[in-house]
């Protein structure tokens, strides 16, 4: 009697099986697909929003600057400058945060 108790116990202490080598040919995977809530793509689209963002107040400043040369300084300043100047600092202020991260 005192064998089959032993016997059971010795069944229940057996040490798992461990599990199977992982496949050394498939270490990473670039090729997949991006994930939209991964990490990678949020920096990716950020780097993309920020880039856009720069062109488009650097455009918008040679713009101006271009429309400012063609004032003589008697000449009084136009709304339309004014309010392109509101648009770049409304711009600049965006890189500006763009750039924060």
């Amino acid at each position: 009697m005192r064998g089959l108790a032993f016997e059971a116990q010795s069944h229940k202490q057996k040490m798992p099986t461990p599990p199977l080598p992982a496949d050394s040919t498939q270490q990473s995977i670039p090729d997949r697909p991006v994930d939209a809530t991964s990490p990678r793509a949020i920096l990716l689209q950020h780097e993309k929003d920020f880039r856009e963002s720069l062109a488009s107040l650097s455009a918008r400043v040679n713009e101006l600057q271009a429309e400012v040369e063609h004032l003589h300084s008697s000449e009084i300043f136009s709304v339309k400058i004014y309010k392109e100047t509101i648009e770049i600092e409304r711009l600049a202020k965006h890189v500006k945060s763009l750039a924060k991260g």
